[in-house]
């Protein structure tokens, strides 16, 4: 899936000189299904303790998306959390820092939930090629266990409020407040939300979530970082990160403030093993990134990952002060720099 733009040069870069890893024993992200109750109850636990602890006032936004609301003193540390994302609505969405900014984004919450929520696992993913995309609306995660279940999906007489499951009733602080939202939609690609028109209106979003479609993915775009992204996007936005995000509806629909549902986590845990799985493919894949750090939808068939500067291994990912800020050569490599996690599988 070859592309035209100014950043297509993502050729595999140098990979660093050779040196030994800080991460000596790393920690195992598991698929929801493996985790098992005991180990379910215990990330539910800590996602609740996180939206019982009080907001951090060190977080400050970069300012990078212009007309969010003020941070709110009153809200939550895990409103600090979407309100992080919020901030990076423009800069980390559909440029070539897309995969980087939240793999930094997921493992600082991970950090947060091990540090302040006494959290001892690692965030989980969700697999839905194991056959929750035959019927993702009745996935085995959207149960209505008050321990352990996602909820399941709402109707019109609670206006799509999710009031199952262990997140129910919950109310999130941003853009104001309200309860997470959830509303399965099938063919999302039939309303327009872009400055660009999508181009297939019927498609059903989980047709980009089977095995095959994963496989694809995994093993195409050798050593060309921005065709992999474009790819996982979608022409006109109508692939898998995409899809996975609008059919689930509410606010996982939303761009900015999809996070206010845990859902979130989980799949951005599966994208984050997607990538992890294509950098595996091929040595020419591991340090290859591109793309530029200007958003540009009003010319996404000309810049699908980005236009402008040009990202590289040194550019920094900014992260709103919920952690560090890091450059994505510390990101490259999940048992590496930084981070130091493996996927059970790949």
């Amino acid at each position: 899936m070859a592309i035209l733009l100014a950043h297509a040069v993502s050729a595999a870069l140098a990979a660093p000189q050779p040196h030994h890893s800080k991460c000596k024993n790393p920690g195992i992200r598991k698929e929801w299904r493996s985790l098992g109750f005991k180990g379910q109850k215990a990330y539910v636990d800590a996602i609740k303790c996180l939206t019982s602890l009080p907001h951090d006032p060190s977080l400050k936004p970069t300012g990078a998306t212009p007309g969010l609301p003020p941070v709110r003193p009153g809200t939550s540390r895990y409103d600090d959390v979407v309100y992080t994302h919020m901030d990076a609505t423009n800069s980390a969405h559909f440029t070539g820092i897309f995969f980087a900014w939240h793999r930094l984004f997921l493992v600082t919450v991970e950090n947060i939930l091990r540090k302040d929520c006494h959290y001892t696992g690692y965030l989980p993913f969700w697999d839905w090629t194991l056959g929750d995309y035959h019927d993702i609306k009745h996935s085995y995660l959207f149960n209505t266990n008050p321990e352990v279940g996602f909820g399941a999906f709402p109707g019109p007489k609670t206006n799509y409020t999710v009031t199952t499951g262990a997140f129910r009733n919950l109310i999130r602080g941003y853009p104001a407040p309200h309860h997470v939202q959830r509303h399965y939609n099938l063919t999302p690609f039939a309303k327009q939300i872009f400055p660009f028109t999508f181009n297939n209106p019927n498609l059903q979003a989980n047709t980009t979530q089977t095995p095959q479609e994963w496989k694809k993915l995994v093993i195409g775009s050798t050593g060309n970082y921005t065709d992999f992204q474009y790819a996982v996007d979608g022409v006109r936005a109508e692939g898998l990160h995409n899809a996975a995000h609008l059919s689930i509806g509410g606010d996982m629909a939303n761009l900015s403030h999809s996070p206010n549902d845990p859902i979130f986590f989980l799949l951005h845990g599966q994208l984050d093993r997607l990538w992890a799985a294509w950098q595996a493919h091929s040595p020419h894949n591991k340090h290859a990134i591109g793309g530029g750090l200007t958003q540009d939808l009003f010319k996404f068939d000309a810049y699908p990952v980005g236009r402008g500067t040009s990202v590289t291994l040194e550019t920094i990912i900014p992260l709103s002060n919920l952690g560090p800020n890091t450059k994505i050569k510390e990101l490259m490599d999940t048992t590496d720099g930084v981070l130091c996690y493996k996927y059970e599988y790949y």
